[in-house]
């Protein structure tokens, strides 16, 4: 039960010892305030306060047990409750009978007074009174135990819900990279197993392009967040291929503050939009077509990252681009899971004037 205990037990018994002296040196001060001080005793007066608040420091275990074994919430029954209470003012005597005891031994054994029939009657006397300030105590310490007991299960529940979010935000990285593979290699085989009757060098570039970029993919170790520097590159490699497919019909513009390129994004969070743009605005145009990637710095202190596409564009709203497009969903689910409703994703799309997606997100420098 003590390695239980919300705080060290030591520290219980060390914060029962300062207010054991705080509090006896309390009367110390109030005779000396009276002008009364030739009344004051030190065995009379600090000795019991002292007794009383270092006993309940060491009695703190055995408060926290009762706390745990009878409960007092609104779940527990008649008996539990009667039990708590019964276990309360159980502990009350025990306290105050085992506290004169501590006080009158060696009192009486150093000689500071004798034990006689006239203590012992003061005792009887004094015990009612001392006997319910001892289960006033006990409620006390019961209280801050409590409060104390819950904090640190709320902690851990946090705890365990970053945890289970992360865990989550990893299983969603696992599920686009999955989503990324089957049609895009597919895709990209294809593309391959015809540049082979064209130009063999450059179906050896793509083919050394696609192991790149599958090695990214596949990395058991990627991590959930990356510099901007590294999300680019991923891109470029990913654009790259495309560029091959389209037969160079596909033109990149990058336009990116150099000042971001350390920052914190989401793995794979650019992919899927330049994916969408490829896939449903360019794929569908026979002229040459043109990808902006674009990243700025705000006034508010976050980051803008625009992917725009010259492509056909859609009529649609964004519920509906976002409910028939897998990888602008998941996008927008990934966000307002790591970033709690700090970054947003704005969709732009006109029919016949291209696809945009702009993504705001708070800027944090990435640390290795």
């Amino acid at each position: 039960m003590i390695k239980q205990l919300p705080i060290p037990y030591i520290v219980c018994i060390i914060i029962g010892i300062v207010l054991g002296l705080i509090l006896g040196t309390k009367w110390y001060l109030a005779f000396l305030y009276w002008g009364e001080l030739e009344k004051f005793s030190w065995v009379r007066y600090f000795f019991p306060q002292f007794i009383n608040n270092t006993l309940w420091g060491f009695l703190v275990p055995v408060v926290y047990y009762f706390m745990q074994k009878f409960s007092l919430g609104k779940a527990s029954t008649r008996g539990e409750k009667m039990k708590a209470i019964g276990a309360s003012l159980a502990l009350a005597a025990f306290h105050e009978s085992f506290s004169y005891v501590l006080w009158f031994l060696p009192a009486d054994w150093f000689g500071w007074f004798r034990f006689n029939l006239k203590e012992f009657d003061y005792i009887i006397g004094a015990f009612p009174t001392g006997f319910i300030s001892r289960v006033v105590e006990y409620w006390i310490i019961y209280g801050i135990l409590s409060a104390m007991d819950y904090a640190k299960k709320y902690r851990l529940k946090q705890l365990e819900l970053v945890q289970m979010e992360s865990q989550l935000a990893n299983a969603q990285l696992s599920a686009l990279r999955l989503q990324l593979q089957p049609h895009f290699l597919f895709n990209t085989l294809n593309t391959i197993s015809s540049l082979m009757d064209i130009n063999i060098k450059d179906a050896q570039k793509m083919v050394s392009r696609l192991g790149n970029l599958l090695r990214a993919v596949l990395d058991k170790n990627k991590r959930a967040r990356v510099s901007l520097r590294e999300e680019l590159e991923f891109t470029d490699n990913y654009l790259s291929i495309e560029r091959m497919r389209f037969m160079d019909r596909l033109s990149l513009i990058y336009d990116v503050d150099d000042s971001l390129m350390d920052a914190e994004v989401p793995s794979l969070i650019l992919q899927p939009l330049v994916e969408n743009a490829v896939k449903h605005g360019l794929s569908q145009k026979t002229d040459p077509g043109t990808i902006t990637i674009t990243a700025r710095r705000k006034e508010s202190g976050t980051m803008e990252i625009e992917v725009k596409d010259d492509g056909v564009g859609s009529d649609q709203s964004n519920q509906l681009l976002l409910k028939g497009g897998i990888g602008l969903r998941n996008v927008e689910e990934r966000l307002n899971l790591i970033y709690k409703g700090e970054a947003n994703m704005d969709i732009v799309s006109v029919a016949d004037e291209g696809f945009k997606v702009v993504l705001t997100l708070p800027v944090k420098t990435f640390e290795l």
